[in-house]
């Protein structure tokens, strides 16, 4: 399955915004962010998309790291999170996931929680689908997951993924993003799926329904933060300001303020071996208030240096370049 495939498979939770009609300044706004996106998509990156956002049938997951279970003793597992983040070249994350292996089931079918990974400021997620006798679902219908940590409802935006196995079993990824997540201590983590939606979102009146607990402790080691708080003047005179950066086993993710720039700037990720650093997902906003972010793939700070420079939608160099340190 190419790339551009997998993009339009995946879906947005949009849920929470109203159809409203665009103003002339919003939509040549909206006009910058599209190109943005589109500029990313040329180059071979991992799928992924900018994030925006009765009766329960509880199921009560078990967990345990992944690395101590054997795949043979848990209901059957499509796929790993893994595939999800890079299915080229897939890493092994063993060490960071929490792996569930609990189903729920209510009319629509068997959902099986089956792994959940903390990186940063979100929430990956593996299940598997059984659908019913007589439920229509193909790789275009979603079933999006509503995520409460430690009672908190942290969730800023999420999407979905769907992807066949065979006729009777479906992988669900689901990449949650968070406001923020706590840093001490296991996170209690309810998980809904209360959705399921093709056309139109239909709400599912017995939700599939699950409460775990996900140890962070080993990706806490593994994870190094620099806060930069650097503002660089770019060459027609723009600043933007570089918050952070957060360095983990899975991901690198840089915030930024680009209020007094243009939204179309971005950075790209250099090594000090002039090798680019793949891109992942981002968000460029030049609205007071907001925090713009792009995530790459993960890099190793033993082996090299790394420098974060400043372009525009034609990927120019637009001003100085500035050490990760």
């Amino acid at each position: 399955m190419s790339m551009y495939t997998e993009l339009n498979d995946l879906q947005l939770d949009v849920s929470e915004y109203e159809e409203m009609p665009l103003t002339e300044i919003e939509r040549k706004k909206w006009e910058k962010r599209v190109l943005i996106k589109l500029h990313q998509r040329k180059h071979n990156y991992s799928k992924k998309w900018i994030g925006l956002a009765a009766a329960l049938l509880l199921a009560i997951g078990v967990t345990i790291p992944l690395g101590k279970v054997s795949l043979a003793q848990m209901p059957f597992v499509t796929g790993l999170i893994e595939h999800f983040i890079n299915g080229d070249k897939p890493a092994n994350y063993s060490a960071y996931k929490t792996a569930i292996g609990e189903p729920a089931v209510n009319a629509y079918g068997k959902l099986t929680l089956n792994e959940v990974l903390v990186d940063a400021d979100r929430l990956l997620i593996s299940s598997t689908f059984e659908p019913a006798k007589g439920v229509s679902f193909d790789y275009q219908t979603f079933l999006s997951p509503h995520v409460l940590v430690n009672g908190e409802d942290l969730q800023k935006s999420g999407g979905a993924q769907s992807i066949k196995v065979n006729d009777g079993m479906y992988t669900i990824y689901g990449d949650i993003k968070m406001s923020h997540l706590p840093n001490d201590g296991p996170l209690q983590i309810k998980i809904t799926y209360d959705t399921i939606s093709k056309r139109k979102r239909i709400a599912i009146e017995e939700p599939w329904v699950f409460n775990i607990t996900v140890s962070t402790s080993q990706l806490e080691k593994d994870t190094k933060t620099f806060t930069l708080g650097k503002t660089i003047t770019l060459n027609n005179g723009e600043k933007v300001t570089l918050k952070k950066v957060i360095v983990t086993p899975v991901s690198t993710l840089i915030y930024y303020d680009a209020t007094e720039a243009s939204e179309s700037t971005r950075f790209k990720l250099i090594s000090s071996g002039g090798k680019e650093v793949p891109f992942s997902e981002g968000y460029g906003s030049s609205d007071i208030g907001d925090t713009s972010y792009t995530r790459y793939a993960p890099i190793d700070l033993e082996k090299e240096t790394y420098s974060l420079i400043p372009v525009d939608e034609n990927d120019e160099e637009i001003g100085p370049e500035v050490q990760i340190q």
